[in-house]
């Protein structure tokens, strides 16, 4: 599931194997994570997202305290006055996809297979739930020494930047709890199935590493056939020749400039995440479609803060789930959001198959 998660990350979300160590310390002490798909949800349930916010790059300097989460939990129950009795994903992508897993084994609470965005993305109303009318607020963040802040504004894209204010004053990472909803309001606003894709997308990679096969392009024939309306191409392989990180403002932002032997070049910004790739100057997926970095032999995918000069990689694009290519979801996260100049193709028609 981690390798699935790190691809739907588009480059964002933490790094997965601090996720990985927290879920495992669960099943070692004989508490397994629960799966619920969204028909299992009682409508009148209270679901929440539990999440870490901030720079990846200061996620891989800190492991997952389960003191703090559980805190997080018992706070965000006071906030609301009853017990909360789902858990949902606020985007499928690295860590934040492993958190409430770990965390749901550890208070027994159902996890649902589905999340806010089918990928990552770095600001927090950039999901399908706030395009669909559920609120990022009131919610709690909390640090690992027990500060807490609470925030309840009306637009979500005000409550962004009132948490982000509070990330960078607080350490640059804080946990939180997100968009308190219903049953009813996660099934009509998540995108469904996530967690299943990511445990596909894994074992796509596993089952043709052990077959010998090509991993790379076991996936994308894998990722081809797995919805009528998601398209993969591959985008590009070469050798990483430039890559540039920082660390501003709560975000990760860097640039990777990638050259195969012919001299052409592929370039992705990053915010967090994967925003754009241009090859040779020429757009060849853009946001919300997802783009992805794999280790040109294995096919590990790469988060962006593990992209590193010299290495060999593939990258590909993928389309985003239908529900986020909707003309109200690129109002809130299609290219002109992160201050391109340009609108939204989707890449089966940027790049022939």
């Amino acid at each position: 599931m981690a390798r699935g998660a790190v691809f739907l990350g588009a480059g964002g979300g933490g790094d997965p194997y601090v996720g990985e160590l927290f879920v495992s310390a669960q099943i070692e002490a004989g508490r397994f994570p629960r799966v619920a798909a969204l028909d299992e949800i009682a409508d009148d349930a209270l679901v929440v997202s539990i999440a870490g916010m901030g720079a990846p790059t200061i996620l891989v300097e800190n492991l997952i305290s389960e003191r703090a989460l559980l805190e997080l939990v018992r706070r965000t129950e006071t906030l609301h006055n009853r017990k909360v009795d789902a858990l949902i994903s606020i985007e499928m992508g690295g860590v934040n996809s492993m958190f409430p897993l770990g965390l749901g084994a550890r208070l027994g609470l159902p996890v649902i297979d589905a999340d806010g965005m089918g990928r990552a993305f770095p600001h927090l109303e950039m999901t399908s739930f706030s395009v669909y009318g559920c609120r990022a607020s009131p919610l709690v963040l909390l640090d690992d020494l027990g500060s807490l802040v609470t925030i309840d504004v009306v637009d979500d894209r005000r409550t962004e930047e009132l948490a982000r204010t509070n990330v960078v004053a607080m350490g640059a990472l804080l946990n939180g709890s997100f968009y308190p909803m219903s049953g009813a309001d996660a099934k009509r606003t998540a995108v469904a199935g996530t967690i299943t894709q990511t445990l596909e997308i894994g074992r796509a990679i596993r089952e043709a590493r052990h077959a010998s096969a090509d991993p790379v392009h076991a996936l994308l024939a894998y990722l081809d056939q797995s919805g009528e309306k998601q398209h993969a191409r591959l985008l590009f392989e070469g050798k990483i020749a430039d890559v540039s990180h920082e660390t501003r403002d709560g975000w990760h932002w860097g640039q990777a400039l990638v050259r195969n032997a012919s001299g052409d070049e592929l370039k992705i910004d990053i915010q967090n995440e994967y925003i754009v790739a241009r090859r040779n100057g020429r757009t060849v997926t853009v946001v919300p479609d997802i783009i992805a970095t794999l280790d040109r032999e294995s096919a590990e995918p790469l988060t962006a803060e593990m992209l590193r000069y010299g290495q060999r990689i593939a990258v590909v694009g993928f389309s985003a789930a239908p529900i986020m290519r909707r003309a109200e979801g690129l109002a809130v996260f299609g290219p002109r959001k992160f201050k391109l100049d340009e609108d939204f193709v989707g890449v089966e028609d940027l790049v022939t198959a």
